[in-house]
């Protein structure tokens, strides 16, 4: 399975004190490649600066660049026309307030062909709906 990584999934799976660690962090250990949008890698220093410290938020961004040197993890550019549809799909589910960083994870949910993201954001990826033409993202840890 190729599973698009949101922030809160991953702090999840890498956060031992997360009540949803466990979980994230299987979904994560069993998929076959995780992508990460380098908008979660900014989302992820300003979380985790915050709650831990920047040495830890630096830290977390090293093992996933680790992770994508050895295959594990990809992180796909972000181009304009990512950027461009993300903005659409903020347009279109304007009511749920969409960060870019969702949006963009949507997009590029949609250029994988996947419908798997791990996500706490239960909210948002329950009312989006895949560009890929599917019923509903899977949301992991939940789904599993």
């Amino acid at each position: 399975m190729i599973l698009v990584a949101d922030t809160s999934g991953l702090v999840a799976a890498l956060n031992p004190a997360d009540p949803d660690h466990e979980a994230a962090r299987t979904v994560m250990s069993a998929a076959a490649r995780t992508v990460v949008s380098p908008l979660v890698f900014l989302e992820i220093e300003h979380v985790i600066s915050r709650i831990v410290s920047r040495r830890a938020a630096r830290g977390v961004n090293d093992w996933l660049l680790d992770q994508a040197r050895i295959g594990r993890v990809e992180v796909p550019a972000i181009s304009a026309d990512v950027l461009s549809k993300a903005r659409e799909v903020q347009d279109h589910y304007d009511a749920l307030r969409l960060d870019l960083t969702d949006a963009v994870t949507v997009v590029i949910a949609e250029r994988y062909e996947t419908d798997a993201v791990l996500t706490l954001d239960r909210r948002d990826f329950r009312a989006v709906v895949p560009l890929t033409g599917g019923r509903a993202f899977r949301v992991f840890p939940d789904d599993a």
